[in-house]
């Protein structure tokens, strides 16, 4: 069996799922898929880290 998607992001941690809120905002009709190892979501390292996310500060308004 073949999938094609317009995006492919690897986990489903607090990162992930963001970047795929993010896509769906800029990209509407794109398709996007979700791999995740556990069997629900956020229950790997994003879901059990130190609270701290990086704001992207050092990157510029139009990246992702």
């Amino acid at each position: 069996m073949s999938h094609s998607s317009d995006y492919l992001i690897v986990g489903a941690g607090i990162i992930g799922l963001a970047i795929a809120w993010e896509l769906r905002k800029r990209h509407p009709s794109a398709s996007i898929t979700i791999l995740e190892k556990e069997p629900e979501v956020g229950l790997h390292a994003s879901g059990r880290n130190s609270g701290v996310l990086h704001s992207g500060i050092y990157y510029g308004s139009d990246t992702l």
